[in-house]
């Protein structure tokens, strides 16, 4: 389609002649690995320093004891994921150090994560205000947990 115009320079963009568009080929493919891959380990290993965090700061009888009551496990582990405000790469990691939890709170903990979290409700409340965000969160909330629960009770 582009090369029907008498323009040879408009199949290149509009930078025009002399200006490079980045890598190509083999050499774009590497660079988006590398890009991909640090950012990524770089999520990866904050998680794990936060499930190592949880399991030796948080005394274990704690752990065991919200664990142990069921409904409270699944909230907790959802409040959890909003505190803790993670990134959702690492979300996975916290949740598997979590090992007295059930598999539903862990499930609860890595929907509710991505879905509402400190830095997005400071970024709504900033941009939207504090009431939207409010509200916003508090309703984004509620279904986070009850889908995961849900889900949980279904197939887990």
């Amino acid at each position: 389609m582009w090369r029907r115009r008498p323009n040879a320079a408009a199949g290149r963009g509009s930078c025009g002649p002399g200006i490079s568009h980045g890598p190509t080929g083999w050499a774009a493919f590497r660079a988006s690995l590398e890009h991909d891959f640090l950012h990524a380990g770089g999520s990866l290993v904050i998680g794990g320093m936060t499930a190592a965090t949880l399991n030796v700061a948080v005394p274990r009888d704690l752990l065991k004891g919200l664990a142990g009551l069921p409904g409270v496990d699944v909230l907790a582990l959802a409040v959890l994921a909003v505190l803790l405000a993670v990134c959702s790469e690492a979300d996975a990691f916290v949740a598997a150090g979590l090992t007295s939890f059930s598999t539903t709170a862990k499930l609860a903990f890595m929907v509710v994560g991505p879905m509402v979290d400190a830095k997005l409700i400071a970024l709504q409340a900033g941009t939207f205000g504090g009431a939207f965000a409010w509200r916003f969160s508090a309703t984004t909330f509620v279904v986070a947990v009850t889908a995961a629960t849900l889900t949980g009770w279904w197939l887990l």
